[in-house]
């Protein structure tokens, strides 16, 4: 077999964390639990018991009613997210904040109608697949929009990808693998939210929560769509192994291999779900390839040993985690607040870290 089991657990995690939802992880470890529980990530291999994406301190609020968010806190009334609408003139970002803290499409397609050539509105409609009969006419003006950014031009050949034209999709790859940018404007929904929250006076821990939740709901799509595209890569990769053109997918292999490295460095690698996409992005694109044989275009390794170099990474990951789901119902609201402030710019591992320290062994 090619894959070993740590290369399907990665791909099949980040796939049933887009399909259930990582938001799931943000509620009251004492929520009572739904009528369907989503499946559990760690049924998935039992070294995997500790990867929870989104992996964060839980913060008290409600455990019940009909307006509650994923996180266990009430959502904000409609009346405050209008008033607050108001006070920035309905922007384009107020009304994809006001789309995000009330899941409501009826603001996403007001900021489409009113500002379609924002690359903020034309990401988001991309991402919830608002038009998809318009989905190219979307895509084109992405790339209009944002002619830096490489999310822009990805996207655009996955969609090429599903829809058959693969000569058109390698021209996209080649196209983003130009491009320094890959801008998934993470860090800029989660401050704008915050501003939503905080102008409601909910607690820095409260606001920063809620802000997370909403910024889960915008990642996860777009993580299924990259996984797709992955696929499709090795697909036109393995045809062109098929036929003996090597060195056709060589290029290839080396376009999935940086549209990887992509998703996981960056403000988008800040986030741990992000990292194991993309690791499991650069594990799709080495199953075409010979396990054991060694390759010039991945320094002389064979796939196995990079396989097992990313395996490598688990236990310092799985120690950090486990410590951390030992501490989080500790935490007080500033240090929630402290460990969010601290995912933004170190990212979500050395936050859990600094966390860790502050209620050490021991110290009840």
């Amino acid at each position: 077999m090619r894959n070993s089991s740590f290369d399907k657990w990665l791909v099949t995690l980040a796939l049933l964390v887009v399909i259930t939802g990582a938001v799931w992880h943000f509620v009251k470890s004492n929520r009572p639990a739904p009528e369907q529980k989503p499946a559990r990530l760690e049924s998935i291999s039992a070294e995997s018991d500790a990867f929870h994406p989104y992996y964060i301190a839980s913060v008290p609020g409600p455990t019940s009613g009909p307006a509650e968010s994923e996180v266990g806190f009430e959502k904000l009334p409609r009346a405050k997210v209008e008033a607050w609408l108001a006070t920035h003139h309905r922007d384009a970002v107020s009304l994809l904040t006001a789309f995000r803290a009330l899941d409501d499409t009826n603001y996403l397609n007001e900021a489409a109608t009113n500002f379609p050539n924002n690359p903020r509105v034309e990401l988001a409609v991309l991402t919830h697949d608002e038009f998809p009969a318009d989905r190219r006419q979307w895509l084109d003006l992405f790339k209009a929009s944002s002619p830096g950014n490489s999310l822009a031009n990805y996207l655009s050949a996955q969609d090429y990808f599903q829809n058959g034209n693969a000569a058109a999709a390698i021209q996209e790859l080649l196209a983003a693998t130009g491009k320094s940018q890959f801008d998934t404007y993470t860090t800029e929904n989660r401050l704008d939210s915050e501003n939503l929250y905080s102008s409601s006076g909910d607690s820095p821990g409260k606001t920063a929560t809620l802000a997370m939740a909403d910024m889960a709901r915008e990642d996860l799509p777009q993580l299924a769509s990259f996984q797709r595209l992955a696929r499709g890569i090795r697909d036109v990769q393995q045809q062109y192994l098929n036929s003996g053109e090597t060195d056709s997918a060589v290029k290839l292999f080396q376009m999935g291999m940086h549209f990887g490295n992509q998703v996981e460095s960056g403000d988008s690698g800040k986030y741990l779900i992000n990292q194991l996409v993309g690791v499991a992005i650069e594990s799709i694109m080495l199953e075409p390839l010979n396990p054991n044989a060694s390759y010039d275009f991945l320094g002389g390794k064979t796939p196995g040993q990079v396989r097992q170099e990313n395996k490598q990474q688990i236990p310092a990951i799985t120690q950090t985690l486990r410590a951390f789901d030992m501490i989080r119902p500790n935490l007080t609201d500033d240090e929630i607040a402290g460990y969010y402030e601290r995912t933004k710019i170190y990212g979500e591992i050395e936050a859990m870290k600094w966390a860790i320290q502050q209620h050490p062994p021991g110290n009840p």
